[in-house]
This record gives structure tokens, C-alpha cells and sequence, in this order.
């Protein structure tokens, strides 16, 4: 509770250092810190703090990655450690030391305007929590960036790519004649608004759907995770927490056997998007009732997509 704590304060102190730049908006949830005229060539994504950037909120920001790659734009990306290897693996430039002497713009989220504000180089703070977004996330961002750069309209996919070849060598637990359930009860971002009857409801469920389906159940989560959770699950049929990367779950959600997600809305939600595979989701709600349904209508998932009823299912 501590860690949320201090977390859910520095939200709070986000939201009023954003009031101080809103005389820099360029849009109503983009804001752009020292313009200048210098035609921009080379930009940086950065996000490399865990804490305001979880590793879902990474995809968000991928199709933009590409549609400026399209655009003929230099792209770097400044990931949180763990998401390097998704960038990499994409074919993007990463960059883990801290100088920007050799960029033009960089673009992130205004949940680093603290980290950035003395920066002397042109920054476009997104807002991507804005219940002013009227479309879905990546089209929006998209959409938008193109506007503020003055770009010519070149196509674009608004669906995070999703790594090719990520190996299976680590997940020699599977048996590849079985069918599979994903399973995390764990969340941080938003983990004040989770409690016990939470846990019931997903618990509940997933044991309904096993019986219902017939399919072995996985456990996943991070050894932090299984450390600090003393329940006894009796349902699951491999223990996989603490025994799998960031990567490992990339690649456990596209396997062909792997077939169902009982989650809250967090990175696995977002994988199985991203694969057009079913989640059943326990919704971890907001404080306002605009903000919750801005993120069920453009966030969950990202993209637009015709087939939103065969992707999600909330619990």
C-alpha cells in the first residue's frame, strides 16, 4: 500500500504540472515544450521509466514508431530495460544513455514532464489518458503527430507489431498438444482500485472457463508476484510466475494452443489484442466515470477493429 501510495501522489503532482504547460498546447491533449523551426529529422521516443511507463503502455506508442519510420523520420526509442528486446527485435534504434545531442524532437508522454523540463530540445508531451481522445489511442496519436509535423498522409497500420521470432526454449513447460489459459490476477498500475472481492470474481471465473472448456490453466506473474500472494491455486495447471520474462510472455500469447486470457486489463490483454485472440477481462474501473469509458471505448484495445466482440469479453 505504500508503493501505491507515493505511486497515486506522483500521479497527482503529474496532473497539476500539467495545468502548468497548457498554454503550450498544440491539440487538446498534445503540448509542446521549447518550438522552434528547425526542420526535424531525427526523433526519440522516451519512456525508459518504469513507473509512469508500464510495459503495455509501450505498444500504444509502436504503430506511431512505424508510421514515422514511413514518413522517413529517424526514430530512436528510449524503452523502460525490459521492453528493449520488443524494439530491437522490430528493427528500431534503441538508446539507453540519456543524452540527445543528436535529436531533433522527442516525443513522450506528459507523465515525464518533470524528467524533461529543462531540456533544451523541442518536446511534445501526449497525454494519453485524456478522455478529450475521441478516437482510438494509436490512431489518435497518429493522427495527430502527422498534423503537428506537417506530414503528407503515407498509410498506416494502427496495431502494434508483434516480434516475429521470439523463441520458445523457455517455456519447455508447454505441452504442445494441449489447449491453454492465460492467467494473471496481478496488476500495478491502478492496484489501489483491486481488492479481495476482485480476486473472487477473476478466480471464479477462470475455474468456471476451465471446467467450461477443458483447458489446462497457466499461471503467470512475476516472482515478486508469487512471493507476496499466499493464496493456494488449486486450478492451475503450471505455476509459470517468476519462471518467464517480458519475452517469454510475448511469446507464450502467440502460440497456436494458446488460446484464451482471464486477466485484468494490463499487458497480457494487450498481447492477446494484438494476436486477435479472446480475453476475458476484469475491468479495473476509474474514478471518473468519463475516464473509465474512454478507455473501454479507445483503449481496450488501441486500434480500431471489427471484430471488438471476439477480442474481449468483460467479466
Amino acid at each position: 500500500m505504500k508503493i501505491n501510495f507515493f505511486y497515486n501522489l506522483k500521479k497527482i503532482f503529474n496532473k497539476i504540472e500539467v495545468l502548468f504547460i497548457r498554454h503550450s498546447a498544440v491539440d487538446s491533449n498534445i503540448f509542446l515544450l521549447n518550438k522552434n523551426h528547425d526542420h526535424i529529422r531525427s526523433i526519440l521516443l522516451y519512456f525508459p521509466d518504469y513507473e509512469m511507463m508500464h510495459f503495455g503502455d509501450h505498444l500504444f506508442f509502436e504503430p506511431l514508431a512505424k508510421y514515422l519510420n514511413m514518413g522517413g523520420y529517424q526514430v530512436t526509442i528510449a524503452p523502460v530495460k525490459h521492453m528493449e528486446f520488443y524494439f530491437r527485435d522490430l528493427g528500431y534504434r534503441v538508446k539507453s544513455e540519456g543524452h540527445f545531442d543528436d535529436i531533433d524532437l522527442i516525443i513522450t508522454r506528459v507523465e515525464f514532464i518533470k524528467a524533461l523540463r529543462r531540456s533544451k530540445k523541442q518536446v511534445l508531451f501526449i497525454d494519453t489518458a485524456s478522455s478529450k481522445i475521441e478516437r482510438h489511442l494509436c490512431n489518435d496519436m497518429i493522427e495527430k503527430v502527422s498534423q503537428f509535423l506537417g506530414m503528407s498522409n503515407v498509410g498506416y497500420d494502427p496495431i502494434p507489431s508483434y516480434p516475429d521470432s521470439l523463441g520458445i526454449e523457455n517455456l519447455s513447460f508447454l505441452n504442445m498438444e494441449k489447449k491453454y489459459i492465460v492467467f494473471n490476477n496481478y496488476v500495478d498500475s491502478g492496484s489501489v482500485r483491486v481488492g479481495s472481492r476482485h480476486q473472487k470474481i477473476l478466480i471464479d471465473f477462470i475455474k468456471e472457463l476451465k471446467v467450461k472448456t477443458g483447458f489446462d490453466v497457466i499461471h503467470t506473474g512475476s516472482i515478486k508476484d508469487k512471493a507476496s500472494d499466499s493464496r493456494f491455486y488449486d486450478f492451475v495447471d503450471i505455476d509459470a510466475r517468476g519462471e518467464t520474462s517480458v519475452r517469454d510472455l510475448f511469446a507464450l500469447c502467440s502460440l497456436g494452443n494458446v488460446l484464451l486470457n482471464v486477466s485484468f486489463d494490463g499487458l497480457q490483454m494487450h498481447l492477446f489484442f494484438m494476436k486477435n485472440k479472446k480475453s476475458f477481462i476484469l475491468f479495473r474501473g476509474r474514478f471518473l466515470k468519463k475516464n473509465a469509458d474512454y478507455i473501454k471505448k479507445y483503449v481496450n484495445p488501441p486500434f480500431f477493429t471489427d471484430s471488438i466482440n471476439d477480442i474481449i469479453e468483460y467479466i
